[in-house]
């Protein structure tokens, strides 16, 4: 190459290497000293895994062009990917045991705006949980499960609406709602209610958090984070009260928000303590009634985010946790985790 050249490149690479430092460190430090303060940086932290992905063209551009000084910004950026998601790309030990009973739980967010039933039952069906919570559960939906699906779980309390705000839960071991109502501007539910699994009472809460739709107009997306805030301290509160509590849904926020430093403050992450990998759940679909956003018609890239989360008490233990099958109608992912009482 002409040594010209080779020198234009390398002086081209580098500024531009130093822009996108500057930028990501000053996300990087607002973050870890404001949280969600700024509406920027929320907006941000949803998909901020990506602003990690430019480190291999700097690392590329210190090791073409010499540049010493850029390892040092490298070297940064990989220790906070590692603190930040490092833990979900160690292998896994096999937790599996014989001698403690084990529950399946799976939450599955289905997309009100279809009539597509047989792709979700072939879902349901193919992971058979024994714990099924559903967030945006239409009527047309509800009937089939009911039809379909009642010799594999005889426990249903089924709350369906033709909009997001529909909500169940299919269960093969006895539940019942205990009455209790959380207050604030949930997209759906919440659904208390009570399990009784070999004869102990667990708390089983299926949410549908207040969603962050777009970002404009600027105060009601700063509002939106303000009430997921709220919702959060009140699922954290009802798991100080309850003696044991299994949550399951989708919680439309990152796992870098404030709302969910909140939640696992006093609960565990299933996905967190035994998936594999990011464990992305949205968005995805393509079919005209989904939520799947779009940028000038064209759609954006599927399973941008992990929104869609199983927590519990410190009395379980998560033995495996993943994403299920893709159903082709829904634009998100279900999460399906085997937890066992951490005795």
């Amino acid at each position: 190459m002409n040594p010209k050249l080779k020198k234009f490149l390398c002086s081209l690479s580098v500024a531009a290497s130093w822009i996108y430092l500057v930028l990501f460190f000053s996300w990087l430090g607002l973050y870890l000293l404001t949280g969600e303060r700024f509406l920027l940086v929320a907006l941000i932290n949803y998909l901020a895994v990506y602003l990690f992905y430019p480190l291999v063209l700097v690392l590329l551009t210190a090791i073409l062009c010499h540049k010493k000084i850029l390892y040092v910004g490298v070297l940064i950026g990989a220790l906070a990917f590692i603190w930040f998601w490092g833990a979900q790309f160690l292998p896994r030990i096999n937790r599996d045991r014989t001698d403690n009973p084990t529950l399946s739980v799976m939450t599955y967010n289905v997309l009100a705006w279809h009539d597509h039933t047989e792709p979700v039952l072939a879902t349901i069906r193919t992971e058979d949980p024994d714990i099924l919570a559903l967030q945006e559960l239409n009527f047309n939906l509800a009937k089939t499960i009911k039809h379909e699906l009642t010799d594999i779980y005889p426990y249903q309390v089924l709350e369906p609406r033709d909009d997001p705000a529909g909500i169940g839960v299919l269960s093969k071991f006895p539940i019942r709602p205990t009455g209790e109502k959380l207050p604030l501007r949930w997209v759906g539910g919440p659904q208390v209610l009570d399990l009784d699994w070999h004869g102990e009472s667990i708390t089983l809460v299926n949410y549908h958090m207040f969603p962050t739709n777009g970002v404009s107009p600027w105060r009601k997306v700063e509002n939106s984070f303000r009430i997921r805030v709220a919702e959060a301290r009140l699922l954290a509160e009802l798991a100080q009260r309850s003696h044991s509590v299994i949550l399951a849904g989708d919680a439309n926020m990152s796992s870098l928000s404030d709302a969910y430093q909140i939640i696992t403050a006093e609960l565990v992450d299933s996905y967190r303590q035994a998936g594999f990998g990011l464990g992305h759940t949205f968005p995805g679909s393509d079919i005209p009634e989904s939520d799947r956003p779009q940028i000038g018609g064209w759609y954006v890239p599927t399973w941008l985010a992990r929104i869609d989360y199983i927590f519990h008490s410190d009395d379980w233990e998560t033995i495996s946790s993943r994403t299920a099958r893709i159903d082709g109608v829904s634009d998100h992912r279900g999460v399906i985790s085997v937890v066992r009482r951490n005795r």
